[in-house]
């Protein structure tokens, strides 16, 4: 007779159902039963659990495929703990005249009672497998509620410690002090993208937590967020990272950048396109030889200049001129802007608001103290709402020269612009064909200039011609352009 030995346990660490304590439960059964143990196969699933698909457990499915004359499990639960999936496993022994039963001498298929009993009992480990789930589901909005930390990793910015033999959220400094640094970055002009290796995160995990209420020390289940037993006052689980103001200031940031506004200059866009000009005032745009190689092209065809040239000046003076000096960023302090602070109550107005329409006489009472509570909140937050500001430079712990190596080119091209770069691109046959300047440039001059350009781009028709000379020029430029990248291939 073929003899197979099930064995199936769920966690390692379960030592009253170990492999070995259900292995010897069977070979006492096979010897009292007259079977000789050396005759049995063993098909064990460790780790695997038992609402688990009968074929979705390697050795059960190889148990399944050997067709056995007799199978022995230590209890019925090591079979499965679904009605269904037991009875799947009958209704394959009797097709297949294999026998089932356990050690404990609950199931034995031989007999009509037998089988009976089988099934009955398989509905009560399902019974039990769903009062433990519910039992779990119940402990975690316990825990939730209460502010503790129900189970997984900690989010970032945060850490998990022990108090009162229960886990809670506690600020991580490290963590929080790069979260800071990103979100300020974000805040003056940098991506999402960009700031996210700046957390330490990928950008859509970055995105996400921005999103969410974790920042602020709260959390969301299931897309609500955690509130008291009152369904209104948000759940503390841990001291807030950010401000409400700077978490709302970062999610305007990404709204600005989804809709277009203030959006990073796309990837195929020079990263000095908005800060050159030709000789004569005209924006230098990005565009492409006949070849693909990128240039920097004067929009009324003066003059133009390989990418890979201007944009190796512009670096090479950057990291003379800075890369030495401290990374700062602009930061506003010195008002009081509650307004983000305002909103988070008018929420919880909302939310109360909600809860007293469908309340009952005796709730009415409770929810009107806390309306009240709401409103003198509500009431202090404006008495002190003063959203004056001055800017502050904050140091980010970075030189320039790393700020440059780490940052992509939307990245750089903020970092240019923010040091008021200007570059000048002159005709052919100038001792240098490139000016780079830094700094604020004269106010009244570059007004004219900004007019004089627009007439210029924005007016072709009233274009002053161009003198066979210039003519010649830029024939002569495009033909040293041609013969150098005819050299590089």
């Amino acid at each position: 007779m073929r003899i197979a030995i099930y064995l199936r346990l769920s966690r390692e660490s379960d030592d009253s159902a170990s492999l070995a304590t259900q292995r010897e439960a069977a070979r006492r059964w096979l010897v009292a039963n007259g079977y000789n143990p050396a005759d049995a196969i063993e098909y064990p699933d460790a780790g695997v659990s038992g609402a688990k698909p009968l074929e979705a457990r390697e050795q059960m499915s190889a148990l399944m495929a050997a067709r056995p004359d007799l199978v022995i499990a230590w209890k019925l639960d090591r079979y499965a703990r679904s009605v269904s999936e037991f009875l799947r496993l009958i209704a394959w022994g009797e097709h297949y005249g294999v026998k089932i039963a356990t050690t404990d001498g609950t199931i034995n298929t031989l007999t009509p009672t037998g089988r009976m009993v089988a099934v009955v009992l398989a509905a009560l480990a399902e019974w039990e497998r769903e009062m433990i789930k519910d039992r779990i589901t119940e402990g975690h909005a316990t825990r939730r509620q209460q502010g503790r930390w129900a189970s997984g990793r900690a989010p970032l910015g945060y850490r998990i410690v022990r108090r009162d033999d229960a886990a809670y959220l506690e600020v991580d400094p490290e963590q929080a002090s790069a979260v800071r640094q990103a979100t300020l970055a974000l805040v003056n002009g940098g991506t999402v993208a960009g700031t996210a290796r700046i957390a330490g995160v990928s950008e859509p995990q970055w995105r996400r937590l921005l999103k969410a209420p974790t920042l602020r020390g709260q959390r969301a289940h299931k897309g609500t967020l955690i509130t008291a037993a009152d369904d209104v006052t948000p759940v503390q689980f841990a001291e807030p990272i950010l401000s409400a103001a700077e978490l709302r200031a970062a999610r305007d940031r990404m709204d600005a950048l989804a809709t277009g506004k203030t959006r990073a200059p796309r990837r195929a866009t020079p990263m000095c396109s908005d800060m050159a000009a030709c000789y004569r005032g005209c924006k230098l745009n990005g565009g492409t030889s006949d070849k693909g190689i990128p240039l920097y092209r004067c929009k009324a065809g003066h003059t133009t200049i390989y990418a890979e040239t201007l944009d190796s000046r512009v670096q090479s003076e950057f990291l003379t001129v800075f890369g030495g000096m401290r990374e700062v960023l602009i930061h506003l302090e010195g008002g009081n802007d509650l307004s983000a602070d305002m909103e988070e109550v008018q929420e919880q107005a909302d939310r109360l608001a909600e809860r007293m329409a469908t309340a009952g006489a005796l709730m009415l009472p409770t929810l009107e103290r806390k309306a009240k509570e709401l409103e003198a909140a509500y009431a202090r937050l404006r008495a002190a709402h003063d959203p004056e500001t001055r800017e502050v430079a904050v140091p980010t712990g970075r030189t320039m020269a790393q700020a440059w190596e780490a940052e992509d080119t939307a990245g750089r091209a903020r970092l240019l612009a923010q040091l008021n770069l200007r570059v000048t691109l002159h005709p052919r046959g100038a001792n240098d064909r490139l000016s780079v300047e830094w700094g604020p440039e004269d106010a009244a001059q570059a007004e004219l200039d900004a007019i004089t350009r627009d007439e210029v781009e924005e007016s072709p028709r009233r274009l002053i011609p161009l003198t066979p000379e210039q003519h010649e020029e830029i024939r002569q430029d495009l033909l040293d352009d041609i013969a150098r990248q005819e050299e590089r291939l």
